[in-house]
């Protein structure tokens, strides 16, 4: 089965090339396929793990992503489907991916699956230029992915489409059970606004414990400015990291926080729940689906950093309820796996090719 992934992947590390990089793993354990992924053209590469992927580098003007990556990306595609005889496309996120997967679905006559992964739905679908390229990747691919509960009902009340729910996974050899504690709290993710990092620093500054901030993004900097103008001493920004280092400073950590404004699902807190890491997230998108409050970790609005510095208090001055939180968190993230993931995107590519 030879598949074309219209996706951003590796360099660039962040929720969607570890979604794409797990699906293929457990894809190969399924059936023999070949996997052709669109991804931009970064400065920088890295060697590919998988023998039977290609990585293909799309030129792209850096004021215009978007659209030179759609216009670079078709011509590109048009041959790799053509010359490698591509059986399905299956893009990831709405747009630029999703439009550039179902204009060469069309073109091609060659059936499509598009993974919508959270703010292609929650923040590009009401922009005023992105949303025709949403509702054309929804419109005109035969079948959508989203992965949580909350995205399918947003997609079905505001667009009247039917989606599939498929839930991340997480790596099981890099995400497992630690009982060590070395006093920090984490965040993990992408350092964006819908990430929520400004009301997580604001919460913390006044707490007298280590906290670590792993990611890269557009708000770097002004992260480190707003450190340094409000003197935070007990924070530390560690850049990006890769999954194995992630894993490790999660198997070390206290407790893991994701203070999110918006929010497809949230990978970080499954990995974290099977490293047996308590966890406190907020009331938006997916979240509330991982999190039971109380049971599992904690629940609290988007945005209010008193709430959210009172539940991180709790979980610094008692060790205890840290313990008990992770063992649950521990039991529910074993609902969660890129084997059955990968099991039913299987059904789905094979839905669409007996059609």
């Amino acid at each position: 089965m030879k598949i074309l992934l219209p996706s951003i992947y590796y360099p660039f590390i962040g929720g969607i090339s570890i979604h794409v990089e797990n699906l293929i793993k457990n894809l190969n354990k399924i059936d023999s396929f070949e996997f052709h992924i669109l991804n931009y053209n970064f400065d920088v590469t890295i060697e590919n793990s998988f023998e039977n992927v290609t990585v293909h580098k799309i030129p792209y003007f850096s004021k215009l992503r978007g659209p030179s990556y759609i216009l670079n990306g078709y011509k590109l595609g048009k041959k790799i489907i053509k010359n490698e005889k591509i059986d399905l496309i299956h893009s990831h996120y709405a747009a630029p991916q999703g439009f550039l997967g179902a204009v060469l679905g069309k073109k091609c006559n060659i059936p499509t699956v598009l993974t919508l992964h959270g703010s292609d739905v929650l923040n590009l679908s009401k922009n005023t230029f992105g949303k025709y390229f949403f509702e054309y990747a929804l419109n005109n691919s035969e079948k959508i992915i989203c992965v949580s509960e909350f995205l399918k009902t947003n997609l079905k009340t505001n667009f009247n489409i039917d989606s599939n729910v498929i839930y991340n996974g997480f790596d099981e050899e890099l995400f497992n059970p630690s009982n060590n504690d070395c006093d920090y709290g984490l965040f993990v993710g992408s350092l964006v606004e819908q990430k929520g990092i400004f009301y997580f620093l604001e919460s913390i500054k006044n707490i007298d414990f280590t906290f670590k901030i792993i990611g890269n993004g557009p708000l770097y900097n002004k992260i480190l400015d707003f450190i340094k103008l409000n003197e935070i001493k007990n924070v530390e920004l560690l850049g990006p990291k890769t999954q194995a280092e992630v894993s490790e400073y999660l198997k070390n950590c206290s407790f893991l926080i994701l203070p999110s404004v918006s929010e497809g699902l949230g990978m970080s807190i499954i990995e974290a729940m099977a490293c047996k890491k308590a966890v406190i997230g907020t009331d938006v998108g997916g979240i509330p689906e991982l999190i039971k409050d109380g049971i599992n970790g904690y629940i609290v609005y988007p945005k209010d950093t008193k709430v959210l510095e009172d539940r991180i208090n709790m979980l610094v001055y008692n060790k205890n309820l840290r313990k008990s939180l992770g063992e649950e968190g521990l039991n529910y993230s074993k609902n969660f796996s890129w084997r059955y993931s990968a099991k039913k995107t299987y059904e789905i590519y094979n839905s669409l090719l007996t059609e």
